[in-house]
């Protein structure tokens, strides 16, 4: 009967907690990095600092990120979130309490991607010039690093639409594929962190 009474209330508590609070936190860590660096960052109006920069950031959805240097055109984009898995754990062993609790929080949401890159556009240049100077090298980090969860996970499927997508910028033909796909993934192992694999996979393939 103890034992049984323990058992309730620990799942009392953390249903009032709330999973994904328990298991995320309320804030988590976000990487920002660009082409030039010394980029300021401003989430929400706030500036959090100058790239390269990892920062960690609340758990919100909807909030805007603003990457701008003097003599470039400012890049504004929405810092995407998706739906904690834990979430979902709150409605099996909390019902409502626990996922109104990660509601209020913000632990609902997580950020995906959570790593960025950017490529900043001189002032005066328009969008078709900046396409033809910009680098396939850059191109394709900013692919890398902006499809990183889905190219993972195309990766351990054995190719997707993500990865034909990457052999397209990296000017892979078929025949190399699956080759490209045996060394790419082997890389994605040893550098877990999305800017750095991205550096890797484009030194091995766009010299």
């Amino acid at each position: 009967m103890r034992t049984i009474a323990m058992w309730s209330c620990l799942m009392f508590l953390f249903a009032l907690v709330g999973c994904a609070s328990i298991m995320h936190g309320t804030s988590q860590e976000i990487t920002f990095q660009s082409s030039p660096e010394d980029v300021t960052v401003t989430v929400n109006g706030r500036v959090i600092g100058k790239t390269p920069i990892t920062s960690r950031l609340d758990k919100e959805s909807g909030q805007a990120v603003v990457f701008s240097k003097d003599g470039y055109k400012p890049v504004t984009m929405e810092l995407a979130t998706t739906l904690d898995p834990w979430f979902w754990g709150n409605i099996v062993l909390g019902g409502f309490i626990g996922s109104t609790t990660d509601g209020i929080n913000g632990s609902v949401h997580q950020y995906s991607p959570s790593q960025y890159f950017v490529t900043l556009t001189p002032q005066g240049i328009s969008s078709v010039e900046n396409a033809t100077l910009k680098s396939q090298r850059e191109k394709a980090k900013e692919f890398i690093v902006g499809h990183y969860t889905n190219l993972l996970a195309s990766l351990s499927q054995g190719g997707g639409e993500d990865f034909s997508a990457l052999m397209g910028l990296l000017n892979v033909s078929k025949e190399k594929e699956a080759d490209a796909l045996r060394k790419i993934r082997a890389l994605s192992e040893v550098y877990t962190d999305a800017p750095a694999f991205a550096d890797q996979v484009v030194v091995l393939y766009l010299k």
